[in-house]
């Protein structure tokens, strides 16, 4: 009875294990497959996940020499960008203002002949219509130990571009970047007058493009049309130290540098005036331009050109910079507008840069 109980038993035994065989088998010959997930995000993160993407692109073409809405100076064609340290601005629709007020000091550069009995005069003018405002001139030997001092720990390149330019227009034109980004204050150049004391250039109350009504603290520079809807004068700036604005466009004249000097096969000790197709789109208010309508761009998120500079009756703040219609320091260029609001700078366009040497010359 017992045997013929277990042979059922025995043979239900040996059949699960012939099983257990054939599976084993079936899955050692298996090929493996690696599995995906696809992750369902939310509206919200497909949302962020393209803002992210949009403001790695326009980052992106700050950086890149591709065609912008911006026309690109005249410069030759550049090589690859140097690495500069280009700070992420936050993208806002309303800017942080930086935590100081413009410091109340006028910087200046006189040339290797000094400040004549004229430019005194122009000083002066400074002085009698701002009583507080400190003052600072400097020489060419004073400017590049400032220059030294300041970046040559920070920012090498910058310290080693400066002390290589050889014409003297492009060290003025570059120096003014570095004293704006590093101390703030007023950068003017020493043949223009102030009008106005500077006090009062910025309207207590600032209208938005988008229709807001914003306090004055949220300037954080300012510049002024030499042209209306092309370009920015550089005789006269004013800003607040540590932008982000200036970081990008002392970048921006690095960058046209290398690539004048890449396309004469010299170094940048070697480029010569001769070798600068234009000084304005190289380093001066052209160069400017271009920088900050980027540097803009980037910093907001959307696109500003020179749309957002043209037919300019009264101050427009873009972001945190104001631009003043070109009454405002160009009114000889503008043939002296009357709808524009007041001149607050005269310039007397000495010129002493405009010789084949980029510059003055010591008697």
């Amino acid at each position: 009875m017992i045997l013929s109980l277990s042979r059922p038993v025995t043979l239900v035994f040996s059949t699960l294990i012939l099983l257990n065989f054939y599976l084993f088998h079936r899955v050692l010959h298996q090929p493996v497959v690696t599995s995906t997930f696809s992750v369902n995000t939310t509206p919200v993160q497909q949302q962020q996940q393209q803002q992210q993407q949009q403001q790695d692109q326009q980052y992106q073409a700050f950086l890149s020499p591709s065609p912008t809405p911006i026309p690109e100076p005249t410069t030759a064609t550049q090589p690859a960008w140097t690495t500069v340290p280009i700070s992420a601005a936050t993208s806002t629709s309303t800017p942080t203002p930086t935590p100081t007020a413009f410091p109340l000091k006028l910087w200046q550069k006189s040339g290797p002949k000094g400040v004549s009995p004229d430019i005194q005069t122009y000083i002066q003018s400074w002085h009698t219509l701002n009583p507080s405002l400190r003052h600072e001139i400097l020489s060419d030997e004073s400017a590049l130990a400032y220059v030294e001092e300041i970046f040559r720990e920070d920012w090498p390149e910058v310290a080693d571009l400066y002390q290589k330019i050889q014409v003297p227009i492009i060290r003025a034109d570059l120096l003014r970047l570095l004293i704006l980004y590093a101390d703030g204050g007023i950068w003017s150049d020493l043949d223009v007058t102030c009008e106005v004391p500077i006090a009062e250039w910025i309207p207590k109350e600032l209208v938005t493009p988008d229709g807001r009504v914003v306090g004055k603290e949220q300037v954080n520079a300012v510049v002024g049309l030499e042209f209306d809807g092309w370009q920015f004068a550089s005789w006269t700036l004013m800003a607040k130290p540590g932008l982000n604005h200036f970081e990008r466009a002392i970048g921006y004249v690095m960058r046209q540098m290398e690539g004048i000097a890449h396309s004469n096969n010299v170094t940048i000790p070697g480029v010569t005036m001769e070798m600068i197709p234009d000084v304005v789109d190289a380093s001066g208010p052209q160069a400017i331009t271009v920088a900050l309508l980027r540097s803009l761009s980037y910093s907001l998120g959307e696109t500003v050109d020179r749309a957002n500079i043209t037919n300019l009756h009264e101050p427009r703040l873009l972001g945190d910079v104001l631009v003043l219609p070109q009454a405002a320091y160009a009114a000889l260029q503008g043939g002296y507008p009357e709808d524009q609001g007041p001149y607050l700078v005269s310039h007397h366009y000495a010129g002493s840069w405009k010789n084949v040497q980029g510059g003055e010359q010591r008697r």
